[in-house]
């Protein structure tokens, strides 16, 4: 784990859950790991209400599933319930491979940048979008936003992290590594080992800092395609309880609902 100083996560108690930013000419705000918004929420044109495990009132829920790990347990019980391939990785990542990692929380404006510049980069080698950084910036700005990455001692991140975290939850919102960089099978090991390494360092940061439940961000249990298959194999592989998770969206002022129901015509949930 890297040492203590400005990059190491801080005891933060100002972290709100509620992040607010405009996307294609509406006001939206979303509500994290909460299913009721606060008192005197700014008017807005559409609320959405994210990473829900148990809500509490009914409604129009639409359901996900994602991994939990337990961060209240040792850390000997955390690597035991990980695969022995998992555990594998992480000890020859932190015997071998002299990786260093370091955490962002708060993530300055530049560390923001570097981190958007470096995921639109994988995102492009795997035909997606770029990251909708208004998002990002509301969530730092908010206090949720922790960021990660880790590097070889010799040469630039390997991979990178993005998480939300409130009210003892933290959410892995993104996770890039440019394994297609590397030419050589071993370089590329490497970097999917030390994508590992950051996991289980995040694990053991936020565990530190009072987090007692780690989401791996969703996954794929109907095995839809074989690439969010592999994705699904890798995030089981540092165990955790497979829960369902919720979200929903309200219309709040007649922009929204028009918005939301285009949207729905064309069978995209905003």
């Amino acid at each position: 784990m890297s040492p203590g100083g400005p990059n190491t996560l801080a005891r933060r108690l100002d972290r709100s859950p509620l992040i607010r930013f405009r996307r294609r000419g509406i006001e939206v705000a979303e509500l994290y790991f909460e299913d009721e918004p606060p008192e005197g929420l700014p008017r807005v044109d559409l609320l959405r209400i994210v990473n829900v495990l148990e809500p509490s009132s009914d409604g129009p829920w639409r359901r996900h599933d994602t991994l939990v790990v337990d961060l209240t347990t040792d850390e000997d019980e955390l690597l035991r319930q990980m695969s022995k391939g998992t555990r594998y990785e992480i000890r020859r990542a932190l015997d071998r491979d002299g990786l260093a990692s370091e955490a962002f929380d708060p993530p300055t404006a530049e560390t923001l940048a570097d981190f958007a510049g470096y995921y639109d980069e994988f995102a492009g080698s795997k035909g997606l979008g770029p990251i909708f950084r208004p998002r990002l910036e509301a969530m730092a700005d908010s206090g949720m936003l922790v960021l990660s990455r880790v590097s070889r001692d010799d040469g630039g991140p390997l991979a990178w992290h993005a998480y939300a975290r409130s009210g003892g939850r933290a959410l892995l919102l993104y996770s890039a590594a440019l394994f297609r960089d590397y030419e050589s099978g071993e370089d590329r090991n490497m970097a999917g080992r030390a994508n590992r390494y950051l996991h289980w360092d995040d694990m053991l940061r936020f565990k530190d800092t009072g987090c007692a439940s780690y989401d791996l961000g969703g996954i794929d249990v109907a095995q839809r395609d074989p690439a969010t298959t592999r994705i699904a194999a890798f995030k089981k592989g540092f165990g955790g309880r497979l829960a369902p998770t919720y979200e929903r969206s309200t219309a709040r002022s007649v922009k929204g609902r028009a918005v939301q129901a285009l949207l729905r015509l064309r069978g995209v949930e905003y």
